[in-house]
């Protein structure tokens, strides 16, 4: 058998799709994918296929499979590859390279190959395993163990790079070693669950913190089980897991973080046990002003990352190194029964923040979203496009939200929507990104009109960059490289989209909100483009401390 065509079965046995930008450096591989049963989603940037595989392994739970040339196909991928390492989402990349022969002995040459680069090296640091395949008969081994990397513990992206001779060579599969992989660190994890459920049984204002590491360690019915026996009051932390709890949850306090629900932060800034599950603590849930955060209450966190629990910006009282399912099981198991404690929950005013000219209030456009979205899979990237969406748009149980919040690359809410659209069976999706962001990734609009994706694409026009903008007038009075009065310029999309072949509908004021139900019940692919006053009054910013009673 064919190397490449051993490769393109093993993948069949785990998936039925895979995102890939076709090259010279992987013509064999290309090639035996063609002949395979595989759905073969075709992108127009090695990026946006890897942040499309993000977002299908987002809905799957397990890793997207992306296939990327030598060279320059390796480092486009970077960024999507970045971005599944710091929110934890599994993915298995597979790279081409030159032939062995023709790939330059470290620390000498440049390069002998055309188009060859050391990318396993640039990958290493953001992949949980990263190898360049030597030996055709390593191929089952490699392909095992990084399967099961990419699962495993915290889950993450792996970097496969087969050279294009040992993609070429024949192989016997009966001969060929496996990997066997090690027992489970987190089968027989012991902590005092006793000592735990004291804490939480005699505190006064006991609250519970999510993260998506709930979603990553198939922990959802474990959480749903927990609400219901605690009744605890609970956040989800912003841009990660808004979608873990819905505020059909009667103690559900909103998300949590900076830009986040004010009953969520003044939680946090009042609470006496705080438990924070599948939750990292980035400086997005603790503030700038990390040593202030949650200084009053014990703080107990669960992850399975034994860095995370333990980094400068943190001080846990209880530090446990579990995974989230076997945590919350054993917890279930135990008699809690909490003081009740009241916490105000005030929704987002639209009228609070209404701007004047001809506009729309993006709060009253998400207030409309929130009547007509059906429960489809939401995606967003960054700015403000992704910021008042994770603010004010109610989710319904079910309903996924997906936003890459380590990394927050702009242009990855496309992609996101489009491997989230397939994950789901070509289900409808709605996409928000900002017009500054969308052109980082707009190639793959073309993605979703050849594979006829039914996604809702929302182009929130706010002028240019509205978080960078923000930044430069409060910071040095004047703004550069940000809009186009400073440089920065953006197409007609109202002719662009058009012309692309989508159909285009514009929402100019809050007197064309009634479109949003039109645009989500639209047959197929759609743009909608909002325009947004450049000064947009947004909800005020937390900072650890600031809510305190």
């Amino acid at each position: 058998m064919k190397l490449s065509d051993y490769v393109a079965k093993f993948i069949e046995q785990k998936d039925d799709t895979v995102f890939l930008l076709s090259g010279g450096g992987i013509m064999h591989l290309v090639d035996s994918l063609g002949r395979s049963k595989l759905n073969l989603v075709c992108c127009h940037h090695e990026q946006g296929a890897a942040t499309a595989a993000e977002g299908y392994a987002r809905i799957k739970n397990q890793p997207g499979f992306v296939v990327v040339t030598t060279g320059p196909g390796g480092t486009n991928a970077l960024t999507g590859i970045a971005g599944a390492w710091l929110d934890s989402i599994p993915m298995f990349v597979i790279a081409g390279q030159v032939k062995t022969d023709n790939i330059a002995p470290p620390h000498t040459v440049r390069a002998i190959g055309f188009q060859e680069l050391n990318v396993i090296d640039m990958a290493r640091p953001i992949t949980k395993y990263a190898e360049t395949v030597e030996d055709p008969l390593t191929i089952r081994y490699h392909l095992e163990k990084a399967w099961y990397e990419a699962r495993a513990g915290r889950p993450g992206p792996v970097f496969v790079e087969i050279p294009l001779d040992i993609q070429a060579a024949e192989i016997e599969p009966e001969k060929l070693k496996g990997f066997e992989a090690p027992p489970s660190l987190y089968q027989n994890v012991d902590f005092d669950s006793a000592m735990i459920v004291k804490k939480l049984n005699s505190a006064k204002k006991p609250f519970l913190l999510v993260g998506n590491g709930v979603r990553l360690g198939s922990a959802t019915d474990e959480l749903q089980k927990f609400l219901r026996k605690t009744n605890i009051n609970a956040a989800t932390t912003i841009f990660t897991s808004d979608d873990l709890i819905t505020y059909d949850y009667s103690n559900y306090l909103g998300r949590q973080g900076m830009p986040g629900s004010e009953a969520a932060n003044y939680a946090i800034d009042n609470c006496d046990v705080l438990l924070v599950i599948g939750e990292r603590l980035q400086l997005s849930q603790t503030s700038y002003d990390y040593q202030k955060f949650a200084t009053q209450a014990f703080k107990i966190m669960v992850d399975v990352d034994e860095f995370e629990l333990h980094k400068k910006t943190l001080q846990i009282d209880l530090p446990l190194r579990c995974d989230a399912k076997t945590f919350l099981a054993e917890l279930n198991k135990q008699d809690i029964k909490l003081n009740p404690w009241k916490v105000d929950v005030k929704p987002v005013n639209p009228d609070d923040y209404q701007s004047s000219g001809n506009y729309v209030n993006i709060y009253r456009f998400l207030e409309e979203m929130s009547k007509h979205h059906k429960n489809y899979s939401v995606a967003t990237a960054d700015g403000m496009a992704s910021l008042a969406p994770h603010q004010a748009l109610r989710t319904a149980p079910g309903q996924r939200f997906l936003t890459n919040a380590g990394l927050g690359n702009m242009g990855s809410g496309l992609p996101l929507a489009i491997g989230a659209c397939v994950a789901e069976g070509h289900r409808p999706v709605i996409c928000m990104e900002g017009d500054g962001s969308i052109m980082l990734n707009i190639q793959e609009l073309q993605t979703i009109l050849y594979h006829k994706l039914p996604i809702k694409i929302f182009i929130w026009n706010n002028g240019g960059y509205f978080s960078i903008r923000g930044t430069h007038q409060n910071y040095f009075k004047k703004v550069v490289a940000a809009d186009p009065s400073s440089g920065l310029s953006f197409p007609d999309f109202s002719k662009l989209i058009p012309a692309w072949g989508f159909a285009y509908e514009k929402i100019q004021n809050d007197g064309d909100l009634g479109k949003v139900k039109k645009v989500i019940n639209f047959d197929g692919p759609i743009v909608c483009e909002l325009m947004i006053d450049p000064s947009q009054k947004m909800l005020p910013k937390w900072t650890a401390g600031m809510l305190k009673a």
